[in-house]
């Protein structure tokens, strides 16, 4: 035997004997410059929960506690993980995790995100005050670039659940905190594209254990889309719930909501809509603009509501109430003006249809379906109270193109 290579065993019998050989942890761990303090391997910036397999890039983890009990397979980009507990039991318990350059900076911002579960996150992202603490946590967050910066942006999002975040989407006060985490790990399904859910509490538990899909753009003001398909469904277009306070808030809280593009502006667009379990709301493109246009439409169990294109818009309080409890189905450009359709199948078991182009003024179906069910034609009621009572003490039908003078169906004279 070759003499240098006898004693080579030797030495490595005797470290093993003495628990000095197991630097593996060292070796399979690839850190950048300037990162976990400067220093070797495992220290008090960076330790694994493993053997260290971990990818970590230049100038991250330089406080001490921010990368601690890393799992294996985790990478951490470049000037990222900066700040105390920042990334702490990062992919933990059979997990992943994939940090981004410039994100996860700011207490606790990504810790435990992955345990258990699924976290991927862009650059420029997660940066504040646990701005994406415990994503993905027996779930899964797939976060974009520069998405979620804020306090507590999206805290515990994909939290048994599985969130999708675009680029440039969660920003805010807890912005998107709660989306698709319920609890104990029963979260739901949430996909929001790029610029969306922007604001305090814009997205705040949406699809808490329920399932939603907000559009490009959307969901931007103070509680925009909060609690919007907390346990129910909301489908939400381009450009939608925006330019006012709590304008989709609740929005198919237990039922069912589907939102088409430029629709649900102003303060209370679309307030707590399909809100009940069993409702249902269906709102057309351009629909439902104005203060409290279409506040409560659906709002009562199996309450159901369908509103054309260009409907519920223009003038406030439009479609208020709409559905209470009933079930209304309203044509493309119709009902836009003050009350337009006030009450419109507010009572139980109440059906009302008013066709297209109908109904475009002052208090113009008013209790039209609030006690009988009602039926209102295209182009019909145009005009002062022109369909006043319609409906109010009995089963009434208005054909097209009638009641459009001053009054003429106020008195239900059909």
């Amino acid at each position: 035997m070759n003499k240098r290579t006898g004693n080579g065993i030797i030495v490595v019998i005797a470290l093993c004997c003495i628990g000095l050989l197991p630097v593996s942890a060292v070796q399979a761990a690839k850190i950048g410059k300037n990162s976990c303090g400067g220093t070797a391997v495992p220290n008090a910036f960076c330790s694994f929960e493993g053997t260290g397999e971990v990818t970590i890039g230049n100038d991250s983890c330089n406080v001490e506690g921010a990368c601690t009990n890393i799992a294996d397979g985790v990478k951490i980009g470049s000037n990222a993980c900066n700040g105390e507990e920042a990334c702490n039991d990062l992919g933990v318990a059979g997990g992943e995790a994939m940090i981004g350059n410039d994100s996860c900076n700011g207490y606790e911002a990504c810790e435990n995100a992955g345990d258990n579960g699924h976290a991927s996150i862009g650059s420029n992202s997660c940066n504040s005050y646990e701005a994406c603490y415990y994503a993905g946590e027996d779930g899964r967050a797939s976060i974009g670039k520069g998405a979620c910066n804020g306090y507590e942006a999206c805290e515990e999002a994909g939290y048994g659940g599985d969130a999708t975040v675009g680029d440039g989407s969660c920003l805010g006060y807890e912005a998107c905190y709660y989306a698709a985490g319920g609890s104990s790990g029963m979260g739901g399904t949430v996909e929001i594209a790029k610029g969306a859910c922007k604001g305090t509490y814009a997205c705040y538990e949406l699809g808490y254990e329920g399932d939603a899909v907000i559009g490009q753009g959307s969901c931007i003001g103070y509680d925009a889309c909060d609690d919007a398909a907390y346990y129910g469904q909301a489908t939400i277009g381009k450009g939608s719930c925006v330019e006012g306070y709590e304008t989709c808030y609740y929005a198919g809280y237990y039922g069912q909501a589907v939102i088409a593009d430029k629709s649900c502006k102003n303060d209370y667009a679309c307030y707590e809509t399909a809100y009940e379990s069993g409702t249902s709301l269906e709102v057309g493109t351009g629909s439902c603009i104005g203060y409290e246009a279409c506040c409560y439409a659906a709002y009562y169990s199996s309450a159901q509501a369908v509103i054309g294109k260009g409907s519920c818009a223009g003038n406030d309080y439009a479609c208020y109430y709409l559905a209470g409890y009933g079930s209304a189905t309203i044509g493309d450009k119709s009902c836009n003006g003050y009350d337009a359709c006030d009450d419109v199948a507010n009572k139980t078991g109440v059906t009302t249809t008013i066709g297209k182009q109908s109904c475009n003024g002052y208090d113009a179906c008013y209790q039209a379906g609030d006690d009988y069910s009602s039926s209102i034609g295209s182009g019909s009621c145009n005009n002062y109270e022109s369909c006043y009572e319609v409906g109010h003490s009995t089963a009434e039908t208005v054909g097209d193109k009638q009641c459009n003078e001053a009054q003429e169906c106020s008195n239900e004279t059909i």
